[in-house]
């Protein structure tokens, strides 16, 4: 099962800049990309930051942006997100019956869980209160023995950086405790460190990407991290038998390619993606 992961667009209002960025021309090219490369895919997860300030405007434009996509596309909410908004926008994205942005896929031989961490007040931080963890309790008892993939915006536990310590899911536990007594729960999708990290929780595997907008500096110890401009990035993840396979793809500027045997440059080979469009 081929899946493409987007993280952290962090979309404005049309015509709005975001830390000097673009945020709509950069997920547009990547939406560009992902058409033109990998256009196969079953399925699309946009995991979470889907605006960065949860404006109604940005909804739509995020609809439009990615009406291109050939292939479905699941939506999940962060912590810059709005909910009312997000399913006023979208109002055919599933939900559980709290009306939390949850739901439910299932590929051949495995079943995708793709959760809502959002929670307003928790100044940055994700929550799965008990009515989530309710769902997610179901949603994996009707799946015993079955490979289970978690989606979510916020890491359970920590990714090494400092700085988000204290913007991680809070109480992790009670979900650690419904994943382990599935006990086949392989691999936990996320968003919202604007860094790629992969990695190991105990016997869980996590992985997550840079983003499509603003990226962190790489400091460990730092709580103060700066935001950077680095390449945007969206993920290609190969889910075979039991194996977890995941590709970052840089798409804005990709660098020339060379015939392995020859060393002679490549053309015609992949869109041309180059034109750049960050000042």
């Amino acid at each position: 099962m081929k899946i493409i992961q987007i993280t952290d667009p962090h979309l404005v209002a049309p015509g709005e800049r975001l830390y000097d960025l673009d945020p709509a021309a950069r997920l547009a090219r990547c939406v560009e990309s992902i058409a033109a490369e990998h256009g196969d895919a079953e399925l699309c997860v946009v995991t979470g930051d889907l605006a960065d300030r949860g404006a109604p405007e940005a909804y739509v434009l995020l609809r439009e942006i990615l009406r291109p996509l050939p292939m479905p596309v699941r939506l999940l909410l962060g912590n810059h997100d709005d909910r009312a908004a997000f399913r006023e926008a979208f109002p055919d994205a599933p939900v559980d019956p709290a009306g939390f942005v949850q739901s439910v896929l299932d590929g051949p031989g495995r079943r995708l869980l793709f959760l809502d961490t959002l929670e307003r007040g928790a100044r940055g931080a994700g929550v799965l209160c008990a009515r989530r963890l309710d769902w997610i309790a179901a949603r994996l008892g009707e799946a015993p023995g079955r490979p289970i993939h978690l989606f979510m915006h916020h890491p359970p536990r920590s990714v090494g950086v400092r700085h988000f310590a204290r913007m991680l899911l809070t109480s992790p536990d009670a979900l650690f405790d419904l994943l382990h007594r599935h006990g086949n729960v392989r691999h936990v999708f996320f968003g919202h460190v604007h860094l790629p990290v992969w990695g190991r929780w105990g016997t869980l595997s996590f992985s997550a990407i840079r983003g499509t907008c603003q990226h962190i500096d790489l400091e460990l110890d730092d709580p103060d991290v700066a935001f950077a401009e680095g390449p945007p990035a969206y993920g290609v993840i190969l889910l075979e038998g039991e194996n977890v396979i995941v590709h970052q793809r840089d798409f804005l500027a990709p660098a020339p390619r060379f015939d392995a045997m020859t060393g002679r440059r490549l053309a015609g080979t992949a869109p041309d993606l180059s034109r750049t469009i960050l000042p």
